[in-house]
């Protein structure tokens, strides 16, 4: 007998949640109790959401952990909303029932690989760049209480490790783990609109959920195929409630994701941390900086699984601390950084750059150099985003490449009925057709220390 089947009744178990209300576990889902459980997991409640928006939203304080269980809230009624549709078609039903546990551990497990301060980490080192990456590691590394969880509970790791890197055969399931109308984005865009006061963040979710069906792959040449089966929306009642899911993102990456104050002190954090990763590699850092983070900044964020499992926003806060009270002459920059972090004081000023072109900032970046050095005194941000891919951007894993197959990204209407071709959404809205085109900013903004603020200003006005 599993451990779980003590601590979860007939009843199944339910979690408090501020968006969706309750979110329940019934019995059988034993294994996400014990996932939930799993060291790797409750790391997640160590790490903020969305990094250092907290500081630009004072209720931005919500964590990876809570947004975890609404991808799982969201899955579950993803996959009960296709088999109550298909309860009729029984080869659709079995697939969604052969495969529910698989998928609900996969969107459970997607962010267990991300890193303190969330994306921001990525930006720092490039062995943190992937966190899809780090996530399929913990779920395939043979001593992670993830792993151990999922065998213990006869669910292949393997199985949730494909639907995670979307190299499953059935593209169906991929989609509602991750695609542009995922269990990830309808719970994400929803609970950082609620943690920082954002309106423009709502849609209709539950007509969405009510909106789903299958359809196959646009231009399929065996659409009765199941690995040919995509996510889709109703084509008679989806269109607007998807138009608002693309359009409440579009607006939440304007006003939060890509705010000017925000990334103004991810660039901050950056500095900070690359001063920290120079000194770190010469055994330089101040003496009483904890160990476990003077070898992440000396490995350049390389560390063990277990080691990362110990590294949150406690361990480099606890950091900072220590490096804002060192008086050393060496560690002047590092601590002005580290304190003005912790006390919120304003050190980097953004400058746009308006419609600048790629090789206009490479000059930029060579006159900056008279200023002051890169990732110290000044920082160039690109701020590049896409709302919408379309039916041209497609996506093609190595195993999908290998065997010369294809599969387009962008959302699909269908009339629901198996076996029948699907059709890009961008077809029958203005609103997806302007989006699809649309690449978001290419230039974005240059960061600047105080110190040489002005003179930046007037390079740019130049």
């Amino acid at each position: 007998m599993n451990e779980s089947s003590g601590r979860i009744s007939a009843r199944g178990k339910v979690f408090r949640d501020p968006v969706h209300g309750l979110i329940r576990i019934e019995s059988e889902d034993a294994v996400l109790l014990d996932l939930i459980d799993t060291p790797e997991f409750q790391r997640l409640r160590r790490i903020r959401q969305l990094g250092v928006s907290c500081l630009t939203y004072p209720g931005a304080e919500h964590s990876r952990f809570q947004h975890s269980l609404g991808v799982l809230n969201f899955a579950q009624r993803i996959l009960a909303a296709l088999e109550h549709r298909y309860r009729h078609e029984s080869q659709a039903a079995q697939l969604i029932r052969d495969h529910a546990h698989t998928v609900k551990c996969a969107a459970l497990l997607h962010d267990v690989g991300h890193g303190p301060f969330s994306h921001m980490i990525e930006r720092a080192f490039g062995v943190l760049s992937d966190h899809e990456q780090r996530t399929v590691d913990v779920v395939m590394a043979p001593d992670s209480g993830v792993n151990q969880a999922l065998r213990a509970h006869g669910v292949d790791p393997e199985a949730v490790r494909d639907l995670i890197k979307k190299a499953s055969p059935h593209r169906l399931l991929v989609d509602i783990v991750s695609s542009q109308l995922d269990a990830d984005r309808m719970d994400y865009i929803l609970r950082d609109a609620l943690a920082t006061g954002v309106k423009y963040g709502a849609f209709d979710s539950e007509w969405l959920l009510g909106s789903l069906c299958i359809g196959s792959e646009p231009q399929s040449d065996n659409p009765g195929d199941p690995t040919q089966w995509r996510l889709c929306l109703d084509e008679r009642r989806g269109l607007h409630s998807a138009e608002q899911l693309i359009v409440a993102r579009l607006h939440m990456s304007l006003q939060v994701y890509y705010h000017r104050a925000t990334r103004g002190w991810e660039a901050h954090l950056l500095c900070l941390f690359k001063q920290a990763a120079e000194l770190a590699r010469d055994s330089r850092l101040p003496g009483a900086t904890p160990e476990l983070v003077t070898r992440f900044f000396a490995s350049d964020g390389g560390l063990s699984l277990a080691e990362s499992l110990l590294l949150d926003e406690a361990s480099l806060i606890c950091a900072m601390q220590v490096w804002a009270g060192s008086s050393a002459e060496e560690h002047r920059d590092l601590a002005e950084l580290s304190s003005a972090f912790l006390y919120r004081k304003k050190l980097y000023l953004g400058h746009e750059l308006g419609g600048m072109k790629s090789g206009q900032a490479m000059r930029l970046a060579h006159d900056l150099h008279q200023f002051g050095k890169e990732n110290r005194d000044w920082l160039l941000d690109p701020s590049e985003f896409s709302s919408y891919k379309d039916f041209d951007s497609i996506f093609a894993t190595s195993r999908h490449k290998e065997a010369g197959r294809s599969s387009t990204a962008a959302l699909l209407l269908s009339s629901g009925t198996l076996g029948e071709v699907s059709r890009p959404v961008e077809q029958d809205s203005a609103i997806f057709q302007t989006l699809g085109k649309s690449r978001g900013p290419t230039s974005g903004r240059v960061y600047s220390h105080r110190r040489i603020s002005e003179k930046v200003r007037q390079l740019l006005a130049g």
